[in-house]
């Protein structure tokens, strides 16, 4: 529940004006990472999808500021892998066309990933690989595509870099935005 009304608190965010003019824009997103598990057991399979929201504010002409984060899922993964991450942290962008922006996110999060050594109908014997908290930085380049009014398509590609190197990918992502920009 607490998700939701994250996802709720970006979509409004660019009703808040930092300077004035009203310009700001925040919605959902969805953020494919290429590597794959195997880093950490070669017996693993599973690219983690990123499900999150971020919403930024216009502080000075080209350069907006705001938050965001996340949490992750695996999207083709065998069935003897448990895997959890999360993250967020303070987002700065630069314009630099009316279309085109450079977004750096810094923040932490944390993630686990374990491996299902036995099943039956009662019992599930579960052997825990890795676990921890991370520092972040996510560089990444958008491009805007508008759809209606206030409405716009965000494409980007990045590249998520923790400081733990099993979890460092080339991220694919797509965001809904909300907001005059």
């Amino acid at each position: 529940m607490k998700f939701y009304w994250a996802l709720v608190f970006m979509a409004l965010l660019p009703a808040v004006s930092v300077n004035g003019e009203g310009s700001g824009a925040g919605g959902p997103y969805f953020q494919y990472h290429t590597n794959s598990l195997s880093a950490f057991d070669s017996e693993l399979k599973g690219n983690p999808i990123v499900v999150g929201g971020v919403g930024v504010a216009t502080v000075a002409k080209n350069f907006r500021v705001g938050g965001g984060g996340g949490g992750g899922f695996l999207i083709n993964a065998s069935e003897n892998v448990e895997f959890g991450l999360g993250y967020g942290g303070v987002v700065g962008e630069y314009v630099i066309t009316t279309w085109l922006n450079a977004r750096l996110m810094v923040g932490g999060g944390g993630y686990a990933v374990a491996k299902v050594v036995s099943e039956n109908e009662t019992d599930r014997t579960v052997r825990k690989l890795s676990t921890g908290g991370f520092l972040l930085f996510l560089p990444s380049l958008r491009a805007d595509i508008p759809i209606h009014g206030l409405l716009h398509l965000g494409l980007d590609v990045g590249y998520f870099l923790p400081n733990l190197q099993k979890l460092q990918s080339v991220t694919v992502g797509l965001q809904l935005l909300f907001g005059k920009q």
